[in-house]
């Protein structure tokens, strides 16, 4: 009885072994086949590095992340040992997943009824960061395990090491050992002391907790422990160790690639801009040097002096800068701060333009005949178009109530003489301009307060169109990026000089002249020259002209070296009351165009061949009397008034 009762207890124990042998081959079987059919793969590294007009290089783009990519032989060697030492001590022996320290971690758990040790790998490490959350479940760990086992089949012990060291978040919103290094210590990764890459090592486990700025005590207390496993795991010397111990870091905490000396908003066009070469992209991999147009020296200046004209309220601003005779785009900023917003109001804000668009309406009427002498009565006005009314008026209804110059009506941008001008010539000849010029969208043929800027645009398209006024007519096509090459110097993209001619340079240089009238503090009548308030900042000869609408101040100012445009307002469309919220964008705009051109020679327009010079009265565009000021008019040889024909000899 008592064989039989063993026999059969034999034989229940013999089928249990048998069902969990078959159970948990079935387990490894299945494991295998899952494991095998997996997908992921280790991205394709893309480097881009951009570089400004003087090719300093002022961004590291890495797999779509404004971040470096550093390979694995320049990062430090104790860096890698520090990280291998307190996260993995056996990477190179395991096979994805460490049995060992799953099995210390289970008893570890179990002693502290919670999990209070991680058994994870490096590469496991690598792939959460790569595919998976940070969900603490059982499926998370079984695909985050299948896919580390996968890729150690596929991938070296190096190759892994360096993604991970690479990918790893290090907080303040660093990815990568190198920006890391960059951002705590102003080093390279491959030059950190055994102390610092202890400090850097140490942040992974909990970035914000970590963090040498954030918790010091914190970080030093493990920093001080990865080096008691580094010395135990005898990677580092006894001296090396005491000497570590005893170093005191210097923190630098300056972000590498988003500071705004950085040029955030520049940053983001270029690498929208790059979207447009995708064959070029496809080869990103073998690491792209691209070549921009950016003036890094103007675009600090313009921050500066963004910040140093802050009027203290809420506005915000654009800047768009052009060199006009290259059709390089200098500096393009979005607002007044990155880190809080990256909206770019530049590119993609579309904003009543208001009297900036008053050019071209006076274009228009040089080309069908008028000149800058012209007159029109200037006073409260209803207009009759198409069986409705239209009563528009001048700013503060100052009207000088007598006939006015062309010139006079730019100098002050009086509203009554451009509604005069765009119905004599047709509301349909604006329209056709505008679009000439670049403008896009919808512009209406027969809309009377088009000549008032009532059809919205971008400070792109504004300052891209001013360009080609400052470069008497002809129309660069703008760019941000010159070149593009491999690291090793492969030229992939070369930029081609693309041009059009827009308009006659005779009529262009007349309205330009024209245009310096608005920084004259002579001309008074009725009131002052818009641009009079920053007349006496001024030591070069510009165009200009500024604009104003309940919500936007414009100020855009130029000479054939330079086109400078500027726009404030407040995102929400808020009305601008004050009177420091209205000047925020001529005040910059003066401090600007004279830092730009203060170590630079410059020089104004040749006066063309047909074009000749006449002093007359800026107000009334006829010759002025005895102690009346002057000012010179200039006109087409083949258009001269009539009163200055008459004493004109050629």
């Amino acid at each position: 009885t008592m064989s039989k009762k063993r026999l059969k207890i034999f034989r229940a124990v013999k089928w249990i072994v048998a069902s969990f042998t078959l159970i948990f081959t079935g387990i490894i079987i299945t494991f295998c086949i899952l494991t095998y059919n997996l997908k992921e793969v280790i991205p394709q590294i893309t480097n881009i590095e951009l570089y400004d007009k003087d090719n300093n290089k002022y961004l590291s783009y890495s797999n779509n992340k404004k971040q470096s990519y550093v390979k694995l032989i320049n990062i430090s060697d104790y860096l890698k040992k520090a990280f291998i030492s307190i996260e993995d001590k056996r990477f190179y022996s395991h096979q994805g997943i460490d049995i060992v320290r799953i099995g210390g971690a289970l008893i570890s758990n179990l002693k502290n009824k919670g999990i209070s040790e991680g058994g994870s790998t490096i590469t496991q490490q690598y792939v959460k960061t790569l595919f998976l959350n940070s969900e603490q479940t059982m499926s998370r760990k079984i695909n985050e395990a299948m896919i580390a086992i996968k890729f150690e089949s596929m991938y070296t012990k190096d190759e892994i090491l360096e993604g991970y060291l690479n990918a790893i978040y290090f907080d303040h919103g660093m990815y990568g050992v190198e920006d890391a290094s960059l951002f705590y210590f102003n080093k390279h990764a491959s030059d950190l002391s055994l102390k610092e890459s202890a400090v850097i090592a140490s942040i992974p486990k909990g970035p914000s907790i970590y963090s040498p700025i954030k918790n010091y005590e914190n970080n030093l207390k493990r920093a001080n422990l990865i080096l008691k496993e580094m010395l135990e795991d005898e990677v580092i010397s006894s001296v090396e160790y005491n000497d570590a111990i005893n170093e005191e870091v210097t923190l630098v905490g300056i972000n590498p690639n988003n500071e705004s000396f950085n040029a955030p908003f520049f940053q983001d066009v270029v690498i929208n801009e790059l979207k447009n070469y995708p064959d070029i992209l496809s080869v990103a991999y073998k690491g792209l040097k691209v070549y921009t147009t950016l003036d890094s020296k103007l675009y600090k200046d313009i921050s500066e002096s963004i910040n140093i004209k802050d009027p203290g309220s809420d506005i915000e601003i654009a800047c768009y800068a052009i060199e006009p005779k290259s059709g390089n785009v200098l500096a393009i900023i979005g607002g007044k701060d990155y880190n809080k917003s990256t909206f770019n109001r530049a590119v993609s804000s579309y904003r009543q333009p208001g009297s900036v668009i008053k050019p071209f309406l006076y274009l228009c009427a040089l080309e069908n005949g008028f000149t800058s002498a012209t007159t029109f009565k200037s006073e409260a006005t209803t207009f009759y178009f198409k069986g409705k009314t239209y009563s528009p008026g001048n700013y503060n209804d100052i009207y000088p109530n007598t006939d006015i110059s062309m010139l006079y009506a730019l100098s002050v941008s009086d509203n009554i003489y451009a509604m005069k001008t765009h119905l004599f010539l047709g509301t349909d000849v604006l329209s056709r301009r505008l679009k000439e010029f670049g403008f896009e969208g919808e512009i209406p043929t027969d809309l009377p307060s088009l000549a008032l800027g009532t059809k919205e645009v971008s400070l792109e398209e504004l300052t891209r169109a001013y360009s080609a006024l400052a470069n008497l007519g002809t129309y660069i096509y703008p760019k941000v990026i010159t070149k593009i090459t491999t690291y090793d110097g492969e030229i992939l993209y070369e930029a081609k000089t693309k041009k059009k001619e827009i308009a006659n340079d005779t009529d262009t240089y007349i309205l330009n002249e024209t245009m310096t009238s608005i920084f004259d503090n002579k001309i008074i009548y009725n009131t002052r020259p818009t641009g009079a308030i920053i007349s006496s900042l001024l030591t070069n000869k510009y165009a200009g002209k500024s604009g104003s609408t309940d919500t936007d101040n414009w100020m855009v100012g130029y000479n054939q070296d330079l086109v400078l445009a500027i726009w404030t307002g407040y995102d929400d469309n808020k009305i601008i009351t004050s009177s420091s919220d209205k000047r925020y964008a001529k005040y910059v705009f003066a401090d600007v165009i004279e830092k730009y051109f203060k170590d630079k020679d410059t020089s104004w327009y040749d006066t063309p061949s047909d074009v000749i010079g006449i002093d007359l009265n800026p107000i009334t565009g006829f010759y002025g009397n005895m102690n009346d000021y002057t000012k010179t008019f200039y006109f087409r040889k083949s258009n001269i008034p009539w009163y200055i024909k008459m004493l004109y000899l050629n």
